[in-house]
């Protein structure tokens, strides 16, 4: 009896260990499953990330064969007038394209012989007003900033104060970057892309990207009417509104302006505004700066390529300035 007894209880043991053993391997092989199913995941998800960005670098390709055979008008004006999607393969892309020269120009706020560019720098100081008067506008844009712009491109080490700016006037050089943790000294050369404004003085990456979609480092100052949102071309004068400016979008909706003169057949355009605006106007630039912006999409993925190109007048080469990967 005892013998049974023994036995009895041995083979229970030995059933709770199989079950134990059986249940161990069942946790490990769930645990297995759910690794397997997350690389292949991991693998899909990169794959279609890799997809979406080549949609996005073929986005930029057709911008740049558009811009290159001019032949091709009616799709360059379409890529100009707003977002194009195009299908890639199994995705999508959605390409827009802006002309730098309907933006300001912040290297042109001292001219070629060191001296400030009062009509430039109204301009912008008219900008930052202009958005620092829309609803919801945070944070505010000082007016300091611009000083502090015109020292990172002055090549001099003086400290820039704009005596008709009432307050915040004062710029900063090496003396103000060196006192930063990490430091680093005033550029005091011409800005080679807008990014470079988050070094500056008041500057931050909310006020940078309240103001990026209106300013350039390229081109010679002269705003193209042609392409010029109605915020830029509300900041030509005091003597622009909205309304005006708005009007002269939508003339241009209707047939590009073949000359700033043409201005003055709009209505609402005084003898006085055009005359103080036609002096920084244009709509011959002389250089051909274009910002290329493609979203490429596959799934739920997506990926951004952003370039700024520029089409040679000698050769009518388009030429790569900047691309980045977003």
């Amino acid at each position: 009896m005892k013998a049974r007894r023994i036995n009895s209880k041995q083979g229970g043991f030995v059933i709770i260990v199989v079950l134990c053993m059986v249940m161990l391997l069942s946790v490990l092989l769930l645990g297995f499953h759910h690794k397997a199913r997350a690389d292949l995941l991991s693998v899909d998800h990169f794959r279609k990330s890799e997809q979406a960005l080549h949609c996005a670098r073929a986005g930029l390709q057709i911008a740049i064969a558009a811009l290159q055979d001019r032949q091709a008008d009616k799709l360059w004006l379409d890529l100009l007038s707003g977002e194009n999607t195009f299908h890639v393969d199994e995705g999508k892309c959605s390409v827009t394209v802006s002309e730098e020269t309907g933006k300001l120009n912040v290297n042109v706020l001292k001219d070629k012989s060191g001296k400030l560019d009062r009509a430039n720098i109204d301009q912008v100081l008219r900008l930052f007003d202009l958005l620092n008067q829309q609803k919801n506008a945070q944070p505010k844009i000082s007016y300091g900033l611009v000083s502090s712009m015109i020292d990172w491109i002055d090549r001099d080490d003086q400290v820039t104060s704009l005596p008709f700016i009432r307050f915040g006037a004062k710029g900063a050089e090496s003396s103000y970057y060196k006192k930063l943790k990490p430091s680093y000294a005033c550029k005091n050369d011409l800005l080679e892309t807008t990014e470079e404004l988050l070094l500056v003085k008041g500057m931050t990456p909310e006020i940078y990207d309240r103001i990026n979609d209106y300013i350039t480092v390229y081109g010679d100052g002269k705003i193209n009417i042609n392409f010029a949102s109605a915020l830029v071309l509300q900041s030509l004068s005091e003597e622009v509104d909205a309304g005006l400016a708005q009007l002269i979008v939508d003339r241009r909706k209707l047939a590009p302006f073949g000359s700033v003169a043409e201005l003055r057949e709009l209505p609402g355009m005084r003898d006085s505004i055009y005359q103080t605006i036609r002096r920084t106007t244009t709509v011959k630039p002389g250089s051909e700066h274009y910002q290329i912006t493609s979203h490429g999409c596959v799934d739920e993925l997506d990926r951004t390529v952003v370039a700024i190109v520029h089409k040679n007048a000698a050769t009518k080469n388009v030429e790569m300035v900047l691309y980045k990967e977003l």
